[in-house]
């Protein structure tokens, strides 16, 4: 069996090369637990000197001013203000109608803000910001499309009552905000819809502020036509 000649040159530059090898990896193993110690003693370091500068500036605070510093002061909760939500009645008839006096709520849609005039004033809004916000929020544009209802020829359109309220949501292109729009304006049902003229959708769409042509572009009048065959049938 033949071996290796250590007296030989290659053999002998390959064993150099080896113990270069395990060396070198020794020694930079060595180096990375001496620099992690090291780093590990400096940031202990770091440490220390912070916490006694953060004592020396509250040792000074105290000395100068006499009271806590503000990191030290307890902070209190902010008292949460329950706020009543706003009412109104879809229905501007609806109380003397039916004898109840109770409003009915009504959902705020995100995409108006309802913002009541003391809120105004604790955000300090004044003079004509204040009163844009106002005439924007629900309450003010429910009543001032209510205060139009007079303009619509109901005995054309046809009179309805909350209690016969279709739900003119299924409309494409009525939402919410939208339909509480119309019940402001005393327009409950599909059969109502259906019955718009020209006249009566120009009229509309301007007093619920409206995209102007929306409500023909999206077809209103067919599409009640067609859910009031469904839910009532051909011959109602």
């Amino acid at each position: 069996m033949f071996g290796l000649d250590p007296l030989s040159r290659p053999v002998a530059i390959a064993e150099i090369l080896l113990l270069l090898a395990f060396a070198a990896l020794v020694g930079w193993l060595l180096g990375r637990l001496i620099l992690a110690g090291r780093i590990r003693t400096l940031r202990t370091a770091l440490t220390n000197k912070e916490a006694e500068l953060d004592e020396c500036r509250r040792t000074k605070f105290m000395s100068t001013s006499g009271r806590m510093p503000a990191a030290s002061v307890p902070v209190r909760p902010a008292p949460v203000v329950e706020v009543p939500p706003t009412y109104v009645h879809a229905d501007p008839l609806e109380p003397a109608l039916s004898f109840d006096t109770t409003p009915d709520p009504i959902n705020v849609d995100p995409s108006v803000p309802v913002i009541a005039t003391r809120e105004i004033e604790a955000v300090g809004l004044a003079g004509a910001e204040a009163g844009a916000v106002a005439e924007n929020s629900e309450v003010a544009v429910l009543s001032r499309i209510a205060a139009r209802a007079g303009e619509l020829n109901f005995d054309r359109i046809g009179r309805a009552t909350a209690a016969e309220a279709d739900d003119l949501k299924d409309i494409v292109g009525v939402g919410p905000f939208l339909e509480r729009k119309l019940h402001s304006l005393g327009i409950y049902t599909f059969r109502q819809v259906a019955n718009f003229t020209k006249e009566d959708i120009d009229q509309v769409n301007e007093i619920i502020e409206f995209f102007p042509g929306r409500i023909e572009r999206d077809n209103w009048v067919d599409q009640s036509k067609s859910f009031h065959e469904k839910k009532y049938g051909a011959n109602s």
